[in-house]
């Protein structure tokens, strides 16, 4: 439980310091004189490098000590967050979050690995859903602590030589510096035995994990039909809630009038209470039942995925505040049931020597498929869409009759949010239809990895 501990502690860090700032958004967009297509791209720019170093990091991880590889990746992300501050122009800020990027791959790839050869797969399911609950956890925290902070810091560095890096600057200091210390702490962590966890011999276990995989291993990893589909899910997922993520505090802002403190904490409390409930609820369900049905891994997360659909719609168009806040919690509750469960199919279906890849590849696909390219196509709706000309032609006039309508902004320009958060929809839809498909393939291939694992390392490299 120490190891755990230690890596839930420090994936809190890593999604406080990925999430400050939406929390504080709207002031660097006024600071920077950033469009919303350029708010939106800064994600793009963290996400591509994120899903172009996790391969690598997962072929690294599967061949070495992989808590040395954690510590230089939460280093890395942490200096990144701290010169964050530092930033005068939207290309130095888009350059700080691709350095946030690579060291976040790391972290991101590698730990799930260590947590699964720790506990056995009756387990697996809640262990990963309370790993992955530091996610919306970190994301509540870097989301209200970065516009508490950015409010409340002129009084505090007032005739300081820190006056000219206050507000949004300095929460970004705060928030990154807690993982400098965190580099250091994760280079005392014991490395388990990869497959110690799947009640196999342990010299068995101990010969295969000295067996690198071959080129056919990893081609049988493309068609393994539970992966792919689990994938395919999970991206379709991250393009919605990472968009959502994204946007949220500023369209409650910005649209519904919230304001940006309490928009944040709005946004940052239904976050962390969604996903204490959703994960937990989703990994504790899936366990259970999948004792005498193994499809549940993909029927929990599927059928909830298609349940938050209305709810994910109330947030979107209702004007009372307790139902966009109700809705808003409801759907997050539900989205967020999949992540254990989703996360034990990969670990179930793949042989230990290969998980770091397996976890890899999919941090690859599940961005590069997903929340890359949400935020900004949301961003780019909301400016395109909020064009006098565009809403004068019958796209604009549907959305008006829905109530997706611009807003004018403080320059006197107008933007459409409303209409940006609902490229979202389709996706979640897409995704619940996913994952309820991939359940036939799962106990098969559940049985085939065990099979592989008792197996004689020796017949395979040969």
């Amino acid at each position: 439980m120490t190891t755990f501990s230690v890596l839930f502690v420090i994936h809190l860090l890593d999604y406080l310091d990925r999430w400050a700032l939406a929390g504080v958004l709207r002031k660097v967009q006024a600071d920077l004189e950033m469009s919303d297509g350029q708010a939106g791209s800064l994600n793009f720019y963290f996400l591509l490098t994120f899903s172009l170093i996790s391969p690598l990091m997962g072929w690294f991880g599967d061949r070495g000590r992989r808590t040395w590889l954690l510590a230089f990746g939460v280093g890395l992300w942490s200096l990144a967050t701290v010169g964050t501050g530092l930033v005068r122009s939207y290309g130095e800020l888009t350059f700080a979050r691709s350095l946030l990027g690579i060291g976040e791959a790391t972290y991101g790839v590698l730990a799930p690995t260590i947590l699964v050869d720790l506990f056995r797969r009756e387990r697996r399911s809640r262990v990963m859903a309370y790993f992955y609950m530091a996610m919306p956890l970190g994301y509540a925290m870097g989301v209200f602590g970065a516009a508490w902070i950015a409010t409340n810091s002129p009084g505090w560095v007032a005739g300081t030589p820190l006056e000219a890096y206050g507000g949004w600057r300095l929460a970004f200091f705060i928030v990154g510096l807690p993982g400098l210390i965190a580099a250091f702490i994760v280079l005392l962590l014991p490395e388990p035995i990869r497959g110690a966890s799947e009640n196999v011999d342990l010299e068995r276990v101990q010969a295969h994990e000295r067996v690198m995989p071959t080129a056919a291993d990893y081609k049988d990893l493309a068609v393994n039909s539970s992966y792919t589909y689990v994938v395919f899910g999970l991206a379709t997922f991250t393009f919605a809630f990472g968009g959502l993520a994204y946007w949220l505090p500023s369209y409650l802002d910005r649209v519904k009038g919230f304001g940006t403190e309490k928009a944040a904490l709005v946004v940052g409390l239904s976050g962390g209470l969604a996903a204490i409930i959703g994960m937990s609820l989703g990994g504790w369900l899936a366990d259970i039942l999948s004792r005498t049905n193994p499809k549940a891994l993909f029927l929990v997360p599927g059928t909830a995925m298609l349940l938050a659909v209305p709810f994910v719609l109330g947030a979107i168009f209702s004007t009372s505040e307790p139902l966009i806040i109700g809705s808003m919690f409801v759907a997050m509750t539900l989205m967020l049931m999949n992540t254990g469960p989703c996360n034990a199919v990969i670990a179930n279906v793949v042989t230990p020597n290969m998980r770091g890849v397996a976890y890899a590849v999919s941090i690859f696909f599940i961005h590069v498929l997903g929340d890359l390219w949400s935020p900004m196509l949301m961003g780019a709706a909301s400016d395109y869409l909020g064009d006098p000309e565009v809403m004068a032609s019958w796209i604009g006039e549907w959305l008006f009759r829905i109530g997706a309508r611009p807003v004018e902004q403080p320059d006197g320009s107008y933007r459409n949010l409303t209409a940006g958060m609902l490229v979202v929809v389709p996706a979640i839809v897409l995704g619940g239809c996913v994952l309820l498909a991939g359940a036939r393939h799962l106990p098969r291939e559940m049985a085939l990895m065990l099979a592989k694992l008792r197996a004689n390392p020796a017949a395979r490299q040969g």
